[in-house]
C-alpha cells in the first residue's frame, strides 16, 4: 500500500517528543492503492467510533480547511455504524478510525496528498520496514495554518529540527 504517514506520529518519527493519539495516514488515491486500503481496513477490523462528535470540513474563503460540526440525524448515526469505504471516493477513506490496534486517522487530503507529500517525504526505518514519513517542511506548513493550541509545542520542536 502506498501511503505517507503524517500528524503526529510523523513528528514522532522525527523526534519531536510526545504521545500521539492516532496515526494520521494519506494513501494515495488511486483505486488500486485504495482497494488493498480496503481490504487492510477489513483485516483491521476498522471502523468508525460510534459516539465521536459529527463534523465534516468545508473550505473557508481563505482555501483553508476547517472543520465544522454539525447535529446529526438518524440517517447520519446509521451511517457512521454502516461505514465501508468505497475504492471509487478517496473521500469515503476520510475518517478517524477504530481498530484492533488502535485509532487510525485516514487523511487523503487535508494535510496535502500524497502526490504532493512523497516526493518530499522522508524514508524512516520502523522495526526493518521503510516508513515513508511527511517532511519537516510540510508539517510545519500544515501546522501553522491555521495554528491549533495543542500544535503549539508540536510546531517549536519540528523549528528546532
Amino acid at each position: 500500500m502506498l501511503y505517507v504517514v503524517t500528524g503526529s506520529v510523523a513528528a514522532l518519527l522525527h523526534g519531536v517528543p510526545l504521545q500521539p493519539g492516532d496515526l494520521d495516514v494519506t494513501p494515495a488515491r488511486d483505486r488500486e492503492n485504495l482497494e488493498r486500503l480496503t481490504r487492510a481496513l477489513l483485516e483491521l477490523e476498522a471502523r468508525q467510533y460510534p459516539d465521536e462528535p459529527f463534523g465534516r470540513w468545508v473550505v473557508g474563503d481563505d482555501g483553508q480547511h476547517c472543520w465544522v460540526a454539525f447535529d446529526p440525524t438518524p440517517a447520519d448515526r446509521e451511517a457512521r455504524a454502516s461505514w465501508m469505504p468505497d475504492p471509487d471516493d478517496a473521500a469515503s477513506f476520510d475518517h478517524l478510525l477504530w481498530t484492533r490496534h488502535g485509532t487510525l486517522d485516514i487523511v487523503p487530503e487535508i494535510a496535502g496528498t500524497y502526490e504532493a507529500l512523497r516526493p518530499s517525504a522522508t524514508p524512516i526505518d520502523v522495526e526493518g520496514r521503510c516508513v515513508w514519513v511527511e517532511s519537516v517542511a510540510d508539517q510545519l506548513a500544515t501546522l501553522t495554518v491555521p495554528r491549533r493550541q495543542k500544535d503549539v509545542h508540536r510546531v517549536e520542536a519540528l523549528r528546532a529540527l
